[in-house]
């Protein structure tokens, strides 16, 4: 193995993959340092997207088993083997190791991949394993860890996180959820259609704080249905003992609940700490590095940031989208560098209903001053959410206002809440990012009917709602 390269990668996630396989085919010499040859493909693979998703499919055949007897089919009850869901995860899991495991990489790929912990010996410079590796860019892609709570009887019950709720040996009787973020939202649903019965705990006043307050409220309603039970404005006080939780309401009150399994979802956390990253020459502020627009170190940009390792935003395809910039950034000059921002980005909680929210947010809208209009459209009457029972769904779409011709002005933004949303939301997605007007949608005509066709439907409302009296009485004298 070679002692210089033209860049290294630290991390073997979204990120550290995306940016070591692009510029591998580019045909720069790529080194890719991992602290552990099992964790190829980071969390996202190995405790993050892949499993969380594997299980919110097994789990919905479990709510679509009970839902079908409704209809007359018989047998559909019981708890799930858990054993047997986990074989399911695990193979997904396996099936996509095949293209992201150290063998693959290395000998279908040609990356050069050091397994230890990389530290920095100098600007340009780490130490793995007692070997120096210099580049000309190094490429910090280390992800992120869970918050953990801190509170007294921890030793009382089994306490979960993402990186080990996976490998779980029994589906818990009572389950507490600690976090109403998406994480907990769609693990807390998914173990309730598996059989447990769920409790999630939230320090606000609503889950999903980061949607709309009414997109909140859709979801409980749906999670509800499910049996989960909601204590809202709690925080957790102790385990005072074996499977049990003493909690505690705004007003002071107290009460215990049972739970023999605890995931906490409440967020992560992002640390540059144990990579002696100062000897590149980088101040830390708050044990963080300051990063520029361009995810790069303010004190050597020479280092840059993709992933969670950035700080900006904790997704998966985030990393894509640093990806994307940094290996455009690599090759322009600098008057032309591309500005990482996430004024077109978008999201999907996944989930039943899914909720996909895209683009920029009223609040955004209203602080750059945007002269805007808010669609808020019912899936009430839509004829595909009849049939397939979702009139619950609700589309929401932020416009800019356009004077000379209102019905095309471009979409800025929005959410939208019902099964397959993040299906759904595509095609609004691609018209934020390409500056599109609504005209596109409302003049396109949709195979009847497809889910899609609701976001026709909301504009037709919108728009022939505000037809004015005078519009129609000269659309009735050209017609005479």
């Amino acid at each position: 193995m070679k002692s210089k390269y033209d860049i290294i990668v630290i991390g073997s996630g979204s990120g550290g993959l995306g940016v070591a396989l692009g510029m591998k085919t580019f045909g720069f010499d790529v080194l890719m340092v991992e602290k552990d040859g099992n964790n190829i493909g980071g969390e996202c693979l190995n405790s993050g997207c892949v499993p969380s998703k594997a299980l919110i499919h097994v789990a919905e055949l479990f709510a679509k088993g009970r839902e079908a007897a409704s209809y007359g089919l018989g047998g559909a009850s019981g708890k799930a083997d858990l054993q047997k869901v986990w074989e399911y995860v695990h193979g997904r899991q396996d099936m996509i190791r095949d293209h992201e495991s150290l063998e693959y990489l290395r000998e279908k790929e040609g990356l050069d991949i050091e397994i230890g912990y990389a530290k920095f010996s100098g600007r340009k410079e780490i130490e793995v394993n007692g070997k120096k590796f210099s580049a000309k860019k190094i490429l910090v892609a280390t992800g992120s860890r869970p918050r953990m709570i801190n509170v007294n009887g921890m030793d009382n019950v089994n306490i979960y996180t993402n990186e080990n709720l996976f490998h779980m040996e029994e589906l818990p009787e009572n389950m507490l959820i600690i976090g109403g973020g998406p994480i907990g939202m769609e693990m807390g649903q998914s173990f309730a259609r598996l059989g447990s019965k769920v409790r999630v705990l939230e320090k606000h006043n609503r889950i999903m704080s980061k949607e709309l307050p009414e997109v909140s409220t859709i979801v409980q309603e749906r999670l509800e249905k499910d049996g989960i039970d909601f204590f809202l404005e709690h925080e957790l006080v102790s385990f005072p003992e074996a499977n049990m939780a003493l909690l505690r309401d705004k007003s002071g009150n107290e009460k215990t609940i049972p739970c023999d399994a605890v995931l906490v979802g409440i967020g992560r956390t992002v640390s540059h700490e144990g990579l002696d990253i100062e000897k590149a020459g980088i101040k830390l502020k708050d044990k963080k590095v300051e990063i520029d627009d361009k995810l790069r170190a303010k004190d050597n940009k020479n280092i840059v940031f993709a992933g969670d390792a950035a700080g900006n935003v904790l997704f998966s395809h985030g990393a894509e989208l640093h990806t994307t910039v940094l290996l455009t950034n690599f090759f322009t000059p600098s008057p032309f560098k591309q500005k990482f921002n996430l004024d077109h980005f978008s999201w999907c909680t996944f989930t039943d209903p899914e909720v996909c929210t895209f683009g920029l947010s009223e609040d955004e809208i209203k602080d750059r001053g945007i002269s805007y209009e808010r669609i808020d459209h019912s899936f009430e009457s839509d004829d595909r959410a009849i049939t397939s029972d979702y009139r619950y769904g609700k589309l929401i779409l932020f416009l800019k206002k356009n004077w000379l011709n209102p019905r095309n002005g471009k979409i800025l933004g929005g959410t939208v809440v019902a099964p397959g949303a993040g299906e759904m939301a595509q095609e609004l997605i691609m018209a934020n990012q390409q500056g599109l007007g609504a005209g596109a949608v409302f003049n396109k005509t949709y195979p009847y009917p497809v889910q899609t066709r609701v976001h026709k439907m909301a504009l037709v409302e919108k728009f022939s709602s505000s037809i004015s009296p005078t519009i129609k009485k000269l659309m009735k004298f050209l017609y005479h």
